[in-house]
């Protein structure tokens, strides 16, 4: 009988043990703070920032010969009072707008001359900051995590291959004069002026 009891007692205890291993406390405040995190949406951030004031700042855009010139005659004033970057460093996103002739149609890019500088606007390799940057519309001080950062990047490019670039690829042909407005990241360290390479916001033919 007493045996029999110890087997009791040792099963009880054997099971107390094992219920007290599984059941986890958590503060009261933790708990609800989990429940109520936000999931950071950027598609509905860029959705509604795009028509307005995404647009509007790049209509706003320095012109791409005025800022070539001045880039080349004294490149440290172009940074300063066109470029824009979250990271600090060489890199400067400007926000340009402008007109060209259709010289190339690549599988990648199509190459405008405007005012006879050769300009790449990119249709395929959509990605960085670029856009976001020279916006001036995102702060960092607005963001705990930089993951969020980059998901409106990530955002904003695919909007732009999908809503911005399709209909331009499809109707171009060399010769069209097309209007643009978009960024340009440039390092100001090694400034590369040779053939600038436009991330577009808009693009169309206009004639």
């Amino acid at each position: 009988m007493i045996k029999k009891g110890f087997k009791y007692f040792l099963g009880a205890l054997l099971a107390i043990i094992v219920l007290y291993n599984s059941v986890y406390f958590q503060p009261l405040d933790e708990k609800l703070s989990e429940e109520s995190e936000v999931v950071f949406d950027a598609d509905a951030l860029v959705n509604e920032i795009w028509q307005d004031r995404l647009f509007q700042a790049f209509d706003s855009a320095v012109e791409y010969t005025t800022l070539f010139h001045q880039l080349k005659s004294d490149p440290k004033s172009a940074f300063g009072q066109h470029a824009n970057a979250l990271a600090i460093g060489n890199i400067g996103c400007f926000r340009v707008r402008g007109e060209g002739i259709v010289k190339t149609i690549n599988q990648n890019n199509v190459l405008l001359d405007v005012s006879g500088q050769t300009v790449e606007i990119e249709t395929e390799f959509i990605f960085g900051n670029a856009v976001r940057d020279a916006s001036r519309l995102i702060q960092v001080s607005d963001f705990d995590r930089t993951s969020d950062l980059n998901s409106i990047s990530e955002s904003i490019n695919d909007k732009i291959r999908h809503e911005v670039i399709p209909d331009f690829r499809n109707e171009v042909k060399v010769g069209d004069r097309v209007a643009f407005s978009g960024a340009i990241e440039l390092n100001q360290a090694h400034l590369n002026l040779a053939i600038p390479e436009i991330i577009p916001v808009s693009i169309k033919i206009i004639s």
